[in-house]
């Protein structure tokens, strides 16, 4: 488990969720970026949820989650942000509507239907695969493009697959098992974004493999949260912390944190100016310029 590298509880904390049946080596640049200016950053790994596990339940991963975000919460001096790519990003807005408190999401390549190009027929057949048993036998193994549409980074990624069978976009395989509990989870999750209020930045790319671009609209119509935004990447796929568009990734994602928790700072400014004679002063200053327009 990746502990934040900067003790400073003063400074803003976010916790990354990497992907199904992979790792944080999803956030390696992502992470590193956020850290150079002036974030913590945590990469939680959970049995039966990252690579090299049998599958566990999605209640399993979406409580772990959430308890390890709580025991957090009450250690930190701020608000603390969450983020997570593909079904980590379903993770981290599962976490942010059973929890209060949480200050912004960054949903990076959210997958909240799995409906991309590459995603194959047979999956409809998932449900019928489990009564089958075939949950922990049957593998789903990764294969072209990986997620990345850089094709020196895909050549880098096969050679890594045939190696070490884990890469920084994922591991090589995942079970049908993986891949059933995965689809509950997004179940759970789209019936309760209506609890999401935290801020959100979406960033997903419109070659997106794996999941559609209109994974971002149902998102944003879904949640209640006041500040909602989204990018859209031209030049990548599935994994965007990994692909062309990495920076464009990270230094958009230090951007929209750097301007909530400015927002923070100010809310916080105005509830100590608790002077009755200074707030008194500022309604008739209000007043005064109100009046120098009319005049």
């Amino acid at each position: 488990m990746n502990t934040a590298e900067v003790s400073d509880k003063s400074s803003p904390l976010i916790v990354l969720f990497h992907g199904l049946s992979s790792s944080p080596l999803e956030f390696g640049y992502l992470a590193n970026i956020l850290r150079k200016n002036g974030f913590r950053v945590e990469t939680p790994t959970f049995s039966g949820y990252n690579f090299g596990n049998h599958a566990g339940k999605w209640t399993d991963w979406l409580d772990e989650s959430a308890n390890y975000v709580r025991n957090l919460q009450k250690k930190e001096v701020l608000p603390i942000s969450l983020g997570g790519i593909s079904l980590g990003g379903t993770l981290a807005l599962g976490v942010a509507s059973t929890l209060d408190n949480v200050h912004a999401i960054l949903c990076l390549s959210t997958t909240l239907n799995y409906n991309g190009w590459s995603i194959p027929w047979f999956r409809v057949f998932t449900n019928a695969g489990i009564w089958l048993g075939l949950g922990e036998s049957f593998k789903y193994k990764e294969r072209d493009p990986f997620g990345v549409k850089n094709i020196q980074i895909r050549a880098h990624i096969k050679k890594v697959m045939l190696s070490e069978q884990l890469s920084e976009v994922g591991g090589s395989y995942m079970t049908l098992n993986h891949i059933y509990q995965a689809n509950k989870l997004c179940s759970y999750v789209k019936k309760n974004l209506a609890n999401v209020t935290a801020a959100v930045l979406s960033i997903h790319a419109i070659d997106d493999e794996i999941a559609h671009p209109n994974n971002v609209e149902l998102l944003h119509q879904s949640i209640s949260s006041q500040v909602k935004r989204s990018i859209y990447l031209g030049n990548s796929y599935h994994m965007v912390t990994v692909d062309n568009e990495r920076e464009t990734v990270a230094y958009e994602s230090v951007a929209f944190l750097n301007e909530m928790y400015d927002i923070l700072a100010i809310k916080k400014i105005r509830k100590k100016i608790i002077s009755p004679e200074l707030q008194r002063f500022l309604r008739l200053e209000k007043s005064r310029q109100e009046l120098n327009k009319l005049t």
